[in-house]
C-alpha cells in the first residue's frame, strides 16, 4: 500500500494538468485559451449591451468559427455566441464572442475564419497573453438597381 500511494498521487497530479492521455508527446502541453469576437459594423441603434442581429447573413449566433494554422489547416472549430450591441463614437456594432480552449502555443500564428469571409491572421504570442482575436466585418452597400 505504501508503494501504491506515491504512484497514485503522481497519476492524479499529472492528470490534473493535462499531461496524462496525450500520446506521443515528449514535453508538457503548452495549451492556451483563445478568445475573441466578430464585430459587425452597421448594427441598428439601441442600448449597448442588449441583444442584436448583424446586418449580414453569415454572422449570427451559432455560426461556425474555424481556427487554422499558418498553412491554412483547420485545427479547431467553435461557434459564435449571441450578438451584443456596442457603440463607439456614435456608430453601432454587433459583437459575437467565441472561445477555444487548449490551442498550442508553439505555432507562430493562427487564422480565424468566419463564414465564407477571408481568414484573419493573429500572432500567437498576443493571443497567449490574453489579447482578444477581433475579426472586423464591414457592411458593404449593395448596388442600387438602375
Amino acid at each position: 500500500m505504501r508503494r501504491l500511494l506515491p504512484a497514485l498521487v503522481l497519476v492524479l497530479t499529472l492528470g490534473g494538468c493535462g499531461w496524462v492521455g496525450r500520446a506521443d508527446e515528449t514535453s508538457k502541453p503548452d495549451g492556451f485559451q483563445l478568445h475573441g469576437y466578430v464585430s459587425v459594423a452597421g448594427a441598428a441603434t439601441g442600448v449597448p449591451g442588449t441583444p442584436c442581429l448583424a446586418p449580414v447573413p453569415d454572422v449570427a449566433s451559432g455560426a461556425t468559427v474555424k481556427v487554422a494554422d499558418q498553412d491554412g489547416k483547420v485545427v479547431a472549430v467553435t461557434t459564435l455566441a449571441a450578438g451584443v450591441l456596442a457603440a463607439t463614437g456614435g456608430a453601432y456594432r454587433c459583437n459575437f464572442s467565441f472561445e477555444l480552449l487548449n490551442l498550442s502555443g508553439s505555432r507562430p500564428t493562427y487564422q480565424i475564419l468566419v463564414g465564407d469571409r477571408p481568414p484573419v491572421a493573429f500572432e500567437t504570442r498576443a493571443l497567449r497573453e490574453g489579447r482578444p482575436a477581433v475579426v472586423d466585418v464591414a457592411v458593404t452597400a449593395s448596388p442600387s438597381p438602375s
